[in-house]
């Protein structure tokens, strides 16, 4: 893992190079429910052997509450790689998917047949607007 970074805005140069703006690792969710912004999740791997990448979100509920298997929700497919080598991708998310105040980790997987190997997370913090 080279990268893993959430920001609000991105652009990709004719040469390759990508310009991340608006870096964050916390989330203010408005009181209204109709406001939902959106954001990118930036992330850069080499890729040794053909696999697919998918992305998923950890919610702060515990497993006992909710059940293991709502603790988390994939929200891209995936993005598939054959050949070896660094590559870098982008993808696109709105703050929709955080429903409560709390500690969500942003998790890169690479999918390995039926076992999952975690690559990288990191952490976004959500919290309420205060009025």
């Amino acid at each position: 893992m080279l990268a893993l970074l959430l920001c609000e805005s991105w652009l990709k140069d004719e040469d390759g190079k990508v310009t991340l703006h608006g870096v964050f690792d916390r989330i203010i969710k408005p009181r209204s429910a109709k406001t939902h912004k959106p954001f990118f999740v930036y992330y850069k791997i080499v890729v040794e052997i053909p696999c697919k990448v998918s992305l998923r979100v950890n919610y702060p509920q515990r497993p006992a509450e909710f059940g293991w298997h709502n603790r988390f929700k994939a929200f891209h497919s995936h993005d598939s790689f054959s050949e070896p080598g660094p590559v870098q991708s982008l993808w696109p998310l709105t703050t929709v998917i955080f429903q409560q105040p709390g500690k969500y980790a942003i998790e890169l997987i690479q999918e390995d047949g039926p076992q999952l190997l975690s690559l990288a997370s990191t952490v976004v913090v959500v919290d309420q607007e205060v009025e």
